[in-house]
């Protein structure tokens, strides 16, 4: 896809990318960067404060 989604949690810009098979779960302010083996292991491993992202999913704001 080698898109990128931008959005925000608590005031916080992230962003979501996929490349090259890899997916990424990113914080704007500090780049902190969390990479996945695809978007399904984002889904099931990814984490913001702590928190599953897809717990937190329902509550961005795209």
């Amino acid at each position: 896809m080698n898109d990128e989604l931008n959005f925000y949690y608590k005031g916080e810009e992230y962003w979501i990318s996929h490349y090259r098979g890899k997916s990424y779960l990113s914080r704007v302010k500090d780049q902190y960067s969390q990479e996945f083996n695809g978007y399904e292991e984002l889904l099931e491993k990814g984490t913001i404060e702590d928190i599953k992202f897809s717990d937190i999913y329902p509550k961005l704001i795209w």
